[in-house]
């Protein structure tokens, strides 16, 4: 028999969207290399950048990275994240925050009320989402870096 245990959803996909979903399970390994290739040129690009560091990798995870994170001192950068990402988006480069506090949820706040939990607040209040996508070159890597760091100097943080 069919039992229900929590209220959820029953999606459907298309048969052409599974169609899509097989074909691009075919190339899974070449985009999980390109992903991996991609976060290792950031994190040499980021190496030695006091202000950013690359969020911590585990390693023991094998993970195809579809999101490259880093923690940034803004108190040390005097400059806010909204200051940072419009700063990069009017270079062209998008940026986005991945993901606020499960608890912030409307969901669980209401189960939970008004908490606050202080390491999802700390990490939650230094993290970035920069692009990371099969097909950012190397070049596009290094204009995002540079643009960040140019940033940096421009607001005469000491990198020391």
């Amino acid at each position: 028999y069919y039992e229900m245990n929590e209220v959820g959803y029953n999606y459907r996909i298309s048969d052409i969207n599974c169609a899509l979903g097989l074909s691009q399970l075919k190339k899974i390994e070449g985009f999980k290399k390109e992903r991996g290739d991609i976060v290792r040129r950031y994190d040499e690009l980021f190496h030695n950048f006091p202000i950013v560091t690359p969020a911590k990798k585990s390693a023991c995870s094998d993970t195809c990275f579809h999101l490259y994170v880093v923690h940034i001192d803004f108190e040390s950068l005097k400059m806010s994240r909204a200051e940072l990402m419009e700063a990069l988006r009017a270079k062209g480069i998008g940026t986005q925050v991945h993901y606020i506090p499960l608890y912030k949820q409307p969901y669980y706040k209401k189960l939970y009320g008004d908490i606050s939990l202080q390491g999802s607040e700390k990490y939650y209040k230094g993290c970035l989402t920069l692009p990371l996508f099969v097909g950012l070159t190397r070049d596009d890597q290094s204009l995002i870096s540079n643009t960040i760091k140019n940033i940096v100097e421009k607001k005469h943080v000491s990198l020391t």
